[in-house]
C-alpha cells in the first residue's frame, strides 16, 4: 500500500504500484529462504569463525546426550556449560555502547560476505537473483519514464523464476492447486497493471439525431433503400413499446426517452465546449426553448455529470433540468464497476450452478453483499453529486423539475441518486441495485417508484444485480435481422436505434446517419415520411 501510494503520487498509476508492492512484499519472504540457504552455505566455508562455533555447538550437544528435538527440556545444562567458556576479550572495552553494534555489524558483514560466493555457485540462485535486479531495475526505470509495461513484464518474468524455484525446493507442495492459483495471479496481475500501461483513447462524439433543416428537406427519403431522415413510428398499427408513451420533466417541458437518450450520449464528449454544439444540432428545431448546458464535470471526474436546463414554453413555467451522467469509458470506470459490482455478480455466477439467489430470503442476500462496506471514497460516487443537485435545487426554489439519466455505469449511479432523492430518473444499460440495496443505503420501495431502465436483450451489464423499478425490454438485432452480440447491444446508439425504430420521434429529427449500421429500412414496417408543412411545423 506504501508503494501505490508512492506510484501514485508520482502519477504512475495506483494499481501499477500495488501490484508492485505486493511483489516486493513477496520477494522479502523469499528473502527468508534465501538467507536460510545462505546460512547453510557458509557451513562449507573452511576456517571461519561460524564454522568453529558450530562444532563448539555440536560437540556440547553429543557429551551432554542431547538431541535437537529435547534441546529444551535441559536448556539450563545447556545454558550452564557456555557460561563456563571464558569470553573472547572484545578489544573494543573502552568505547560507548553503539560501537557494540558496529562490532557486531561489521561480524555480521563478514559474514555474509563468506557465503556468498558459494550461494551464487547454485543455478537456481543466480536465476532468480539476476530476475529479481532485472525487475527492480525495470520498476525504477518505470518511474523516470520507462513505458510501464516493461515494468509489468519484468514482474511477471520475477513470479515465473519464484514459482519455478518453488517447485525445485518444494515439489510436494507444487501440485496441481499451485499451478491454478499461479495462473490466475499472473492474469489478474497483468490486467491491472494493463489499466495503467495502456490507456483507452479518448474519442470525440457526433450527435444521435440532427434537427430538421429548413424548407422540409430532411423530410425525404435521399435514396431508395436508404433509412428515411424523419421517422415518426409505425402506422401499420403494431403495438410500440411502453417507454415510447412515456414522458418526464415538467409539462411545460416535456422530454422523451429519445431526448434523454441524446443527453446521455452528449455525457461521453470530453470536450464541454463542445456540448452546447450538440445540443444546438439535436435540438435546434425548439428555437426559443432550447436547452443550455449549465454545468459540466471534468471528463476524468468520477462520476462525469452533465447538467442541462430546457426553458418552459411558457411564460412563468417551470423547467426540466437534467442530469446526465457518463458511462463506462476509462481503466477508473472499469475499476469503480469492479468494486461496486463484482460481489454480487460472484453471487449470480455460483448461482447459475446452485441457485443460491433463489433459495435464500431477499433480506439475507442483501446482509450478505451489504457485508461488503464500502469505503468512504467509494460513497462519494453518489454523495458528492447528491450534495451538488441539492445546491441547484435551493438555488431554483422549485421553478424546475429535475431529472436523472444515464448509461452504463452512469446509470448505475443515476439509480443510486434518484433513488436516495426521490427523483424520477431513466437509465440504458445499467446494473441493478436490488441485492446491493443495503449497501447502498436504499430501500426497495424507493427503487420501485421512481426509475426505469431501459434493459437491450443479450446485453449482460444490466442483467448484473436485479432491478426493482420498471424494466423496458427491447430487441437487439443487427441488420440481418439475427440477434446482435453482447457488445454491440450494449452501446447507447444502438440502443436509441432500437427505440426511434419502434416509437418514431416525434420532434422529426434526422436519425439516419446513426442508425444505418443498425437498422435495416425493411425493419420499419411502412415508413411514413413527413409533408413539408408538417417538417416545418
Amino acid at each position: 500500500l506504501i508503494n501505490a501510494v508512492l506510484c501514485c503520487l508520482l502519477g504512475t498509476g495506483f494499481w501499477h504500484g500495488y501490484m508492485q508492492g505486493g511483489l516486493a512484499a513477496a520477494i522479502l519472504c523469499t528473502a527468508i529462504s534465501f538467507w536460510a540457504k545462505l546460512t547453510i552455505c557458509v557451513h562449507d566455508v573452511k576456517h571461519s569463525h561460524a564454522q568453529k562455533a558450530l562444532r563448539h555447538i555440536y560437540h556440547v550437544l553429543d557429551k551432554h546426550k542431547m538431541f535437537p528435538g529435547i534441546l529444551h527440556y535441559r536448556y539450563d545444562i545447556f545454558r550452564t556449560h557456555f557460561e563456563k567458556v571464558a569470553e573472547a576479550p572484545l578489544g573494543c572495552a573502552g568505547f560507548k555502547l553503539w560501537s557494540r553494534f558496529v562490532r557486531d555489524g561489521w561480524r555480521a558483514f563478514k559474514f555474509l560476505c563468506s557465503g556468498i560466493v558459494p550461494f551464487m555457485r547454485l543455478p537456481e540462485s543466480r536465476l532468480v537473483v539476476v530476475t529479481i535486479l532485472g525487475w527492480t531495475l525495470t520498476s525504477v526505470l518505470s518511474l523516470r519514464g520507462l513505458p510501464v509495461v516493461l515494468s509489468a513484464l519484468a514482474m511477471m518474468l520475477t513470479v515465473a523464476m519464484l514459482s519455478f524455484k518453488m517447485t525445485v525446493q518444494f515439489p510436494s507442495v507444487a501440485g496441481p492447486f499451485y499451478n491454478i492459483v499461479l495462473i490466475f495471479f499472473l492474469c489478474v496481475a497483468m490486467g491491472m497493471e494493463a489499466g495503467t500501461a495502456f490507456s483507452i483513447s479518448v474519442q470525440h462524439v457526433t450527435p444521435l439525431m440532427t434537427s430538421p433543416r429548413s424548407g422540409g428537406s430532411g423530410a425525404r427519403v435521399a435514396r431508395e433503400g436508404q433509412l428515411p431522415s424523419v421517422w415518426l413510428g409505425n402506422s401499420s398499427g403494431i403495438v410500440p413499446y411502453a417507454v415510447c408513451q412515456m414522458e418526464w420533466g415538467s409539462k411545460d417541458a416535456l422530454l422523451s426517452c429519445l431526448d434523454l437518450a441524446a443527453l446521455s450520449w452528449m455525457a461521453y464528449e470530453p470536450d464541454c465546449n463542445a456540448i452546447s454544439g450538440l445540443l444546438g444540432r439535436t435540438f435546434g428545431q425548439l428555437g426559443r426553448t432550447m436547452p443550455r448546458m449549465e454545468q459540466c464535470a471534468k471528463y476524468d471526474a468520477l462520476p462525469r455529470y452533465v447538467s442541462f436546463y430546457f426553458p418552459p414554453e411558457r411564460t412563468n413555467g417551470i423547467g426540466t433540468r437534467v442530469w446526465a451522467l457518463k458511462g463506462t469509458s476509462t481503466w477508473r470506470d472499469i475499476y469503480t464497476d469492479t468494486k461496486l459490482f463484482s460481489t454480487i455478480h460472484v453471487l449470480q455466477v455460483f448461482s447459475s450452478v446452485v441457485p443460491i439467489l433463489s433459495l435464500l430470503p431477499l433480506n439475507l442476500v442483501q446482509s450478505i453483499v451489504g457485508a461488503v462496506s464500502l469505503r468512504r471514497g467509494e460513497r462519494r460516487l453518489w454523495e458528492d453529486l447528491e450534495k451538488v443537485v441539492r445546491e441547484q435545487q435551493a438555488v431554483s426554489k422549485g421553478r424546475e423539475r429535475v431529472l436523472l439519466t444515464g448509461h452504463s455505469l452512469g446509470g448505475g449511479i443515476a439509480q443510486i441518486v434518484a433513488a436516495r432523492m426521490q427523483l424520477p430518473a431513466l437509465v440504458f444499460s445499467s446494473p441493478g441495485i436490488v441485492y446491493s440495496a443495503r449497501r447502498f443505503g436504499l430501500s426497495e420501495e424507493q427503487q420501485a417508484r421512481h426509475v426505469v431502465v431501459v434493459m437491450p436483450d443479450h446485453d449482460v451489464v444490466p442483467r448484473v444485480d436485479r432491478h426493482a423499478g420498471v424494466v423496458q425490454h427491447i430487441a437487439c438485432r443487427g441488420r440481418d435481422g439475427l440477434h446482435a452480440s453482447a457488445g454491440s447491444c450494449h452501446s447507447l446508439d444502438k440502443t436509441a436505434c432500437e427505440l426511434w425504430r419502434v416509437c418514431g420521434d416525434r420532434l422529426g429529427r434526422d436519425f439516419s446517419e446513426t442508425c444505418a449500421p443498425y437498422v435495416a429500412l425493411s425493419a420499419l414496417s411502412a415508413p411514413r415520411v413527413l409533408s413539408e408543412p408538417e417538417a416545418e411545423r
